[in-house]
């Protein structure tokens, strides 16, 4: 099958998931995301460290412990980002932009060229550091790797995953411009651990962290875009363990992990979700609707989260909420499609 009709296919995707999320959940849509690139305007780093943004940066004692010298353990930088300790997301409110580089249809991150991204969201982390108050602002991108389908394709998957040429060029994109970028499964059938084993070499970058989207994580008999799919809070603390020893193993900085969210079916046993010391979990509010509406969603699902986000639609949302309102609750993470 062409990429041109696999593409196609994940569009038409979207739209079903859509009008599923409609059934069970209204009034909001599905979820589907944005990535972009951009300098960033890191005003404050939150790490006690030096403002400069080169990932050199000092973290708090939760990061490390201490030298036989009494001096603490400085987690390996790469110069691409900063590093994320305890204090950075309390310091700092994360901007991206979402999609998927080989479709228009996915998402803003495909919809543009790298340097006109770059551009935009440079412009758009400007706007929210002109409002946001103490806090500074880390843009990203947020790439969809793994695309749901609708078929389940040679391996049986219904996934379909960047190619590796693409997937470096954008982890390389985000380097240039000191962005963090977000590499996001919708699973399909495949199995959660192996597809985060896949990522692994790319997730020892400072600036590299990890996104799971439950809607399209299928059982045995379930299909993108017929079912709404899950994840359980077990499989949560599977991910966030896999990141927890790759930071400790490598001695890395923090790593950043988003869950996507609109319905309450999507994340089981939500209760028994635990807190990793080298992990920040996000609960990201991934509706689409009007703004009175989304910044409700917003407070219930970010509700007991460690930190919450909220997802914009440029062409979903009606109206399209201000970046003023959007800051009304305090976002860790807005994340534009």
């Amino acid at each position: 099958m062409s990429s041109r009709l696999l593409l196609a296919e994940a569009a038409i995707l979207v739209v079903a998931a859509l009008v599923i999320w409609m059934i069970v959940a209204p009034p909001f849509g599905s979820s589907g995301e944005a990535g972009g690139a951009g300098e960033p305007i890191v005003s404050n780093n939150g790490n006690g460290g030096d403002d400069d943004g080169n990932g050199d940066d000092s973290v708090d004692d939760d990061d490390g412990g201490d030298d036989d010298d009494g001096s603490q353990d400085r987690p390996a930088g790469d110069g691409c980002a900063p590093t994320v300790g305890a204090d950075f997301m309390r310091g700092n409110q994360i901007l991206t932009y979402y999609g998927n580089p080989d479709s228009d249809q996915l998402g803003i991150l495909g919809e543009l060229e790298p340097d006109e991204l770059v551009a935009r969201l440079k412009q758009e982390a400007t706007t929210y550091d002109d409002l946001n108050g103490f806090r500074g602002i880390q843009p990203g991108l947020h790439m969809v790797y793994a695309t749901a389908q609708a078929h389940p394709g040679d391996d049986g998957l219904y996934t379909r995953r960047v190619d590796q040429g693409t997937l470096e060029q954008y982890i390389d994109l985000a380097c240039e411009n000191k962005l963090f970028i977000f590499l996001d499964l919708q699973l399909g059938r495949a199995d959660m651990e192996e597809e985060i084993e896949r990522l692994l070499p790319y997730l020892r970058q400072t600036h590299v962290h990890l996104s799971l989207d439950p809607e399209f994580a299928m059982g045995p008999d379930e299909v993108p875009g017929e079912d709404l799919g899950h994840l359980d809070a077990s499989q949560i603390n599977r991910a966030q363990q896999i990141l927890d020893d790759l930071v400790q193993e490598h001695n890395l900085g923090d790593k950043i992990l988003i869950v996507h969210q609109f319905h309450d079916e999507m994340i089981t046993n939500k209760e028994a979700i635990e807190d990793y010391r080298r992990v920040r979990l996000v609960i990201d509010m991934d509706g689409f609707g009007e703004p009175a509406t989304k910044l409700a969603k917003f407070q219930l699902y970010s509700a007991g989260a460690e930190y919450g986000g909220i997802k914009l639609f440029f062409k979903l949302d009606d109206p399209l909420m201000s970046e003023t309102d959007a800051l009304n609750v305090r976002p860790d993470l807005i994340i534009y499609q």
